[in-house]
């Protein structure tokens, strides 16, 4: 790898805390999909709210969102390429939601 002076691409290389690096933005777009309905719910709350448990949601965003890691983990580490990460995991929760997976 061959690193130029005022490169603003961050590299980690094909190694494990790039694959790291993409399952913990894929991560973020899964709860995303969780937490955006309640933020926009949050002015006028559901009477009874049925929330599901902090590590159902966390297991489940860690299972699928292995599936994006492993499709972006030959992606560099740039913020373009986290954004892809982000709507990935995004779209396996919305994918999710519509198999009655989750």
């Amino acid at each position: 790898m061959n690193i130029v002076a005022g490169d603003p691409q961050v590299e980690l290389g094909e190694t494990i805390p790039r694959f790291f690096t993409h399952w913990i933005a894929s991560c973020f777009g899964h709860f995303l999909m969780v937490l955006l309905p309640l933020v926009a719910a949050w002015p006028h709350p559901l009477e009874g709210p049925d929330f599901p448990r902090w590590w159902s949601v966390l297991l489940f965003a860690g299972v699928t969102s292995i599936a994006a890691a492993i499709i972006n983990a030959n992606l560099p580490v740039t913020a373009r390429e986290l954004v892809k990460s982000v709507a990935l995991g995004f779209a396996l929760n919305a994918t999710g939601v519509i198999l009655k997976i989750a």
